[in-house]
């Protein structure tokens, strides 16, 4: 081989290893250069993730914070709630007692005192020594500007006298229905079933806003039995205008049928403190002059327990 074709030979081999050289330069430039963004990437990874996982953190704790912030408003609409409440039971509580203030003025203001029921002495003699006329004389004699209004009906059943008080005729109809019912054939006495023909003047209330005074039962319709006598009692209650100031006056029926005892025990149950037992007030019969005194007697006294009359 020539000088000149090694020479050329050499120079090229020489030529090829310097750009051998200059290669491996570039690429250990290039792979440092590639490590070193790699770690800025990672490092700028990274805090990405630290600001995430901070913003969930700070994400939670806001949401933990409206939590708390929602229970807060929760309980203070609890209690806003309960002080409305209390407020509204403090008006009712006010509002009742202003009504209760109303019934004793209504109480005081009544017009008089009304008896309805049995007349127990006839003719004559009811002028001087009936309840009523004895209950007028002690009013007036003790300074109560009250007057007695009779509304008695003389032999007369309950069934009549809720019909001079108005009460419907379906409801007086039931009761009679309900006593045939009962006796199953057999023959009833006539108040059990039967209605007087009542007068005009009779029937005409000019008593509704009067405190009454109910003395029924001596004569019957009410089939023997003490609960549907306070029935029939309430019943002409009812139409009266202040419903809650009443007396009413027990006595056994003239047959027999019911004792003192079985009658009291159920009628004291009904009206409680508004009732009087004629058995308690006098051993007397009923339509003697000394029992009627005792129980006019014992009406005033319960007027005036009762707080339904006073002195002008």
């Amino acid at each position: 081989m020539s000088k000149i074709r090694k020479k050329k030979i050499k120079k090229t081999n020489i030529l090829l290893g310097f750009i051998c050289i200059l290669l491996a330069v570039l690429l250990g430039f290039i792979l440092v250069t590639s490590y070193k963004s790699e770690q800025k990437e990672s490092r700028h990874l990274s805090e990405i993730a630290d600001d995430q996982q901070s913003g969930i953190e700070d994400y939670e704790a806001v949401k933990e914070r409206a939590k708390e912030l929602e229970e807060i408003s929760s309980e203070e609409a609890e209690d806003t709630e309960d002080t409305k409440d209390t407020e509204k039971t403090d008006t009712a509580d006010t509002e009742d007692a202003d009504k209760t203030e109303d019934t004793k003025d209504k109480t005081t203001a009544a017009s008089g005192i009304v008896c309805w029921g049995d007349d127990l002495i006839n003719g004559e003699e009811s002028n001087t020594y009936s309840y009523m006329t004895v209950l007028q004389k002690l009013l007036t004699d003790n300074g109560y500007n009250m007057t007695v209004i009779n509304k008695t009906l003389q032999g007369g059943g309950t069934l009549s006298m809720m019909k001079m008080a108005g009460v419907s005729d379906e409801t007086i109809q039931s009761y009679i229905t309900k006593h045939q019912q009962a006796a199953n054939g057999a023959q009833l006495n006539v108040t059990e079933t039967g209605i007087r023909d009542l007068t005009e003047e009779q029937t005409t209330r000019n008593d509704m806003d009067c405190i009454p005074v109910i003395f029924m039962g001596y004569y019957g319709g009410w089939n023997h039995d003490p609960a549907e006598l306070a029935d029939q009692q309430e019943q002409i209650l009812n139409t009266f205008q202040n419903k809650n100031q009443f007396i009413v006056v027990g006595t056994r029926p003239m047959d027999g049928s019911v004792t003192s005892e079985a009658l009291d025990q159920v009628l004291s149950q009904k009206w409680g403190e508004h009732y009087i037992s004629l058995a308690d007030v006098t051993a007397q019969p009923s339509s003697t002059y000394e029992a009627q005194q005792a129980m006019a007697e014992a009406i005033l006294q319960k007027l005036q327990e009762l707080n339904y009359i006073s002195k002008n």
